[in-house]
């Protein structure tokens, strides 16, 4: 389990004991072979999610307001990890500049006019759809099957491009042992799951656009970055394909 706990600890804010650093000297790889965990820990969050929002459902609070919490929780849930990768992120593709410079702009702290306005953007519409999920029966698998979706494209991200900026981050040090056998288990529990919740909530089958979109956006970043990404951008496309499983969850019902 020493997999899960590190893709756990990495991804959200659980008061999960972390894995003790020796376990890392003595073989660097495993936090790269931790991502073939990364749709499993997007379950666990889904899991979460999908209990708040039900506890909220029971109450006499409007649609918007459980909408509201429930973003709010999984933003805590999560760090705000992948948010601050879209801030940047936007800041860096959007920019009239050449590649060497939006490299640089991804390392700077600071945000500017596209990260902000890229943040405001992505979690007013999440709340928007998930205000309007929230009185149908769709909510509570459409919040379990996001957040897999959503680490099942980190994945995709950092095995199928180049990392972009040379030298050592923390995205390049969690590349380390990340290969094809990684990826295979993460699309295998992945796409299990698309199939069993969709038996029971059909509407979820239109869920598989998701990733679609996320690939192409992908795409499009790297051809940006001069063919790699960077993990701002792992995190900028995982909160991307969270949003568009909402979206096409919403249109479907």
């Amino acid at each position: 389990m020493t997999l899960f706990r590190i893709a756990l600890t990495f991804l959200t804010t659980l008061p999960i004991p972390p894995v003790a650093n020796h376990a890392f000297e003595r073989d660097p790889s495993i936090t790269g072979r931790a991502f073939a965990w990364y749709p499993a820990v997007g379950l666990v969050i889904g899991l979460i999610l999908a209990a708040v929002n039900w506890l909220l459902a029971q109450t006499a609070l409007q649609p918007n307001v459980i909408a509201g919490l429930v973003l709010g929780a999984w933003i805590v849930l999560t760090g705000a990890l992948h948010l601050d990768g879209l801030m940047d992120s936007c800041d860096a593709l959007f920019a009239p500049v050449e590649v060497p410079r939006r490299l640089e702009i991804l390392k700077d702290v600071h945000p500017g006019a596209f990260g902000v306005v890229g943040l405001l953007w992505l979690v007013g519409f999440k709340w928007t759809l998930l205000a309007q999920l929230a009185p149908g029966s769709l909510a509570l698998p459409a919040l379990l099957f996001a957040p897999i979706w959503g680490r099942w494209m980190l994945v995709f991200a950092a095995q199928r491009f180049a990392y972009a900026r040379p030298g050592s981050s923390l995205g390049q040090f969690m590349r380390n042992g990340l290969g094809t056998r990684q990826l295979l288990a993460a699309t295998l529990f992945t796409l299990t799951a698309q199939i069993v919740l969709s038996l029971f909530w059909p509407p979820l089958w239109w869920a598989i656009l998701a990733p679609i979109a996320g690939i192409v956006l992908a795409r499009w970043a790297a051809s940006r970055l001069g063919g790699g990404l960077t993990g701002d951008l792992y995190g900028a496309l995982c909160e991307v394909t969270e949003t568009a499983v909402l979206l096409a969850v919403a249109i479907a019902v």
